[in-house]
């Protein structure tokens, strides 16, 4: 299973930006670097998740040893890719920060 990230400035597709998608397999990586996982976004305004996935990146990206022993053992994510996936969402909201955050 997988998360799937769009933002919303409307209601309307129309106005969809698609940030990507990603394992749930690494959720304790986002739990441990952010307190959340990406599950708790769905229906937050960017604005207000800035800071929460600014600390994220900060701190999966200083202590990359840590979080790379929290790799799946499924091999379904790791690191790298978990980092990338919330530098992705980290920008998206940075660029729209009046949009709503849809995790499905």
């Amino acid at each position: 299973m997988s998360w799937s990230v769009y933002l919303h400035k409307k209601k309307w597709m129309d106005d969809e930006i698609e940030v990507g998608n990603h394992t749930y397999n690494v959720s304790p990586m986002y739990s441990k670097a952010m307190g959340i996982t990406i599950s708790d976004l769905d229906g937050k305004i960017c604005s207000e998740v800035i800071p929460i996935l600014r600390k994220g990146i900060l701190n999966m990206e200083a202590n990359p040893a840590m979080y790379k022993e929290m790799n799946p053992k499924n091999g379904w994510g790791d690191y790298e890719s978990a980092l990338k996936f919330l530098k992705n969402i980290y920008n998206k909201c940075l660029d729209n920060p009046k949009y709503k955050i849809e995790v499905c």
